[in-house]
């Protein structure tokens, strides 16, 4: 899966781009060059999926949500926003918002990018 991450000038965000088809190693190495980006400090992130598809598993689901749980910087990023274009994807995404909960990220699935951006420059979390 091809991603791009940039860290925005202004807000410290990172916005990450995916296409293609994701699978567990991908969504691993996304993480982690995320976890690895020069310029980002442990700030929101947004994950844009309009053109990814997702092939993973429910098993594979729980096993990325323990991956980033036992793996991600202290402190961990305040929100983290997934925005997916297919209704499919969103239903797998709020698989993994379930298996993800930690009290210290704020996480969030959209299914439009603008919302997605403008939850995660927000200092309220519960902005939808």
């Amino acid at each position: 899966m091809p991603f791009t991450i940039r860290i925005e000038a202004e807000s410290g965000i990172a916005i990450a781009t995916c296409s293609g088809t994701l699978t567990l190693p991908d969504a691993r190495e996304g993480a982690e060059a995320l976890w690895k980006t020069p310029g980002w400090m442990g700030r929101s992130a947004v994950w844009d999926f309009r053109s990814a598809e997702f092939d993973l598993s429910s098993g594979d689901i729980v096993e990325i949500a323990q991956f980033i749980l036992n793996h991600q910087p202290t402190p961990p990023p305040a929100k983290i926003a997934f925005a997916t274009g297919r209704s499919v994807d969103f239903g797998v995404s709020r698989m993994f918002e379930v298996y993800r909960r930690d009290p210290q990220t704020a996480f969030r699935v959209f299914r439009e990018y603008d919302e997605a951006i403008r939850w995660a420059r927000s200092p309220d979390p519960d902005l939808a």
